[in-house]
């Protein structure tokens, strides 16, 4: 079937192109991989030489295949981009829980200075009702642009940013760069003043780590729950947000761009826009999980409902997949767009190529899709 979707009308140049690619350091560089790589072989030989000396090689032996692993590791980030630089590294790793947090107490944010141009970047616990069974540690990020102020007059649209799974909130400011994503875009006057909010989805017990966004009818987390009466309400009483739809935005990459596509055509009286990247067209293994009936499921696969759903004129939505691809799970986001598109929805489908489904997808589509969005959200 032809591509009946429009691309996306969004025009970067390469001189912001360049500004949005910096940031990345020696554990996201090729080069490194390369460098590792080879000293990886130098200790090889020195190794079989030893050996063959009857000399002590064990230390030999643990240094080539430390750098060995280390080699492929970097080879891999380089390519699948998830950690561009060691401050992404140490973000990614205590959203984990795998280094020192930022000390927090529930409720409260350690806040972090923008510099000259740069916006300010704050970890939040937000309360949860016990009710709704969410991680009581769990940490959301809120990006505030230059020059925000509170206690003025002004107030800004709100982006959410929803993480892939496994993952967590942190993703989207480490491996999805989007404070200084917004810091460049805003410098080259591309998108107007946004608070970008990364939530974390995760929820606890036997389904934590993938819950697509879903009320679990199984006892466990509910997710839906958690991210529409508790974490919008918490920004719009705690930010100077323009506290409807038409200035609020969805988005999110991989299984996060599935809750970003169906929570979007679910919700169209709370997300005026969003921006689902690589998104799944199912809530699948773990919409399972989450759900006790197959029925249940069922509302949530955005194949079986985009032909019924109710299609808000106001709505807008940005699709990005991977345009090599042939996965049977893309070709039905592909349809999905293209059902909805002949149903007199706002949507573009943005064919990515080279980048596969990775962060650096995620990464790269994310300023597009802000522009995109941005454009679409009124100003007045």
């Amino acid at each position: 079937m032809p591509n009946e979707v429009p691309a996306p009308d969004v025009t970067i140049s390469h001189t912001v192109l360049r500004e949005l690619a910096r940031g990345g350091d020696l554990i996201s560089s090729v080069w490194t991989a390369v460098a590792v790589g080879a000293l990886a072989v130098a200790l090889v030989v020195v190794l079989v030489l030893r050996r063959r000396r009857h000399r002590r090689s064990w230390p030999w032996a643990v240094g080539a295949g430390t750098a060995t692993v280390l080699a492929l590791a970097v080879a891999a980030n380089a390519i699948a981009g998830y950690v561009p630089n060691v401050q992404s590294l140490q973000t990614t790793l205590s959203g984990w829980g795998l280094a020192p947090a930022p000390r927090l107490s529930h409720g409260t944010a350690t806040p972090v200075s923008g510099g000259p141009g740069q916006g300010a970047s704050q970890a939040f616990h937000v309360p949860s009702h016990a009710s709704l069974d969410m991680p009581t540690k769990s940490i959301t990020w809120v990006y505030t642009p230059p020059g925000y102020n509170g206690a003025d007059a002004t107030r800004y649209p709100v982006v959410y940013l929803i993480h892939g799974s496994p993952g967590a909130s942190g993703d989207w400011f480490a491996a999805g760069d989007a404070p200084h994503a917004m810091d460049v875009l805003l410098s080259a006057k591309l998108v107007q003043p946004m608070i970008v909010v990364s939530v974390d989805v995760n929820g606890t017990g036997a389904t934590a780590d993938d819950t697509e966004c879903l009320d679990s009818t199984r006892g466990g987390s509910q997710v839906e729950t958690y991210l529409t009466t508790v974490v919008v309400p918490w920004v719009d009483s705690t930010f100077a947000t323009r506290a409807d739809a038409a200035h609020r935005v969805l988005g999110g990459f991989s299984s996060g761009g599935f809750c970003a596509l169906d929570q979007g055509l679910r919700h169209p009286d709370l997300w005026g826009t969003f921006l689902a990247l690589a998104p799944y067209p199912t809530p699948g293994d773990g919409g399972h999980a989450m759900l006790a009936t197959h029925a249940q499921w069922l509302t949530h696969d955005v194949t079986a409902y985009a032909s019924t759903v109710t299609i808000d004129p106001g709505q807008h939505m940005f699709i990005a997949v991977d345009a090599e691809s042939t996965a049977p799970a893309v070709d039905a986001v592909r349809t999905i767009a293209q059902t909805l598109r002949a149903r007199g929805a706002d949507v573009v489908l943005d064919e990515v190529s080279g980048v596969a489904h990775t962060w650096t997808m995620a990464r790269s589509r994310l300023p597009y899709g802000l522009v995109w969005a941005s454009g679409r959200i009124p100003t007045g």
